[in-house]
C-alpha cells in the first residue's frame, strides 16, 4: 500500500503500474545485500509500525526493533508532489529517519533534508543515504 492508495483487497484500483512494481524490485535486488549485512531490515509496502492501518510506504529500511530508518516512495510525475506532501505526516513521526521520492517518469529522485527542511533532487544534488555505499539513483534505475 503506498502512502496515498487503498489496494485493500484483490484487484483494487488503481495499482501501481509495472515500472513502479520494477524499481521497487530492482531496489531490493541492489539494497538488499548491503541492508542485511549491516542487520538491518528492508520491507516492501511494510507498515511503518505493528498497526496495520498505518502508512505503508513503498520501501522502508528497518532497525532490528523494527524503527523505520530510511523511507522510500516511488511515484508518478503527476503523484509526486502529492507523495512528498504525504511525507511530512511520517517526518513528523520519525524525525531521524532517512525519506527519499523517487519519480520514477522524470528518473528524479528528491531527499528530504532535514537541516533545511526542504528537499533536495537528484537534477542538483547526488542524494545518498548513510545505510548504503552507493548513490541512490544506484539502487534505483531500472
Amino acid at each position: 500500500m503506498g502512502l496515498l492508495d487503498n489496494y485493500s483487497g484483490i484487484g483494487m484500483c488503481p495499482r501501481p503500474k509495472w515500472q513502479h512494481q520494477g524499481v521497487i524490485a530492482h531496489f531490493i535486488k541492489s539494497a538488499e545485500p548491503e541492508i542485511y549485512m549491516q542487520g538491518l531490515i528492508l520491507l516492501p509496502e511494510a507498515t511503518v509500525t505493528d498497526d496495520w492501518d498505518d502508512l505503508a510506504p513503498d520501501l522502508v529500511v528497518f532497525s532490528p526493533d523494527m524503527e523505520p530508518l530510511c523511507i522510500i516512495e516511488i511515484t508518478t510525475h503527476a503523484q509526486c508532489n502529492a507523495i512528498i506532501r504525504k511525507c511530512y505526516e511520517l517526518i513528523e513521526r520519525f524525525p531521524e529517519a532517512e525519506y527519499f521520492v523517487y519519480d520514477y517518469e522524470k528518473r528524479i529522485l528528491y531527499q528530504y533534508d532535514v537541516a533545511n527542511k526542504d528537499w533536495l533532487s537528484s537534477a542538483e544534488y547526488i542524494p545518498v543515504s548513510k545505510y548504503l555505499n552507493k548513490a541512490m539513483m544506484e539502487y534505483l534505475k531500472n
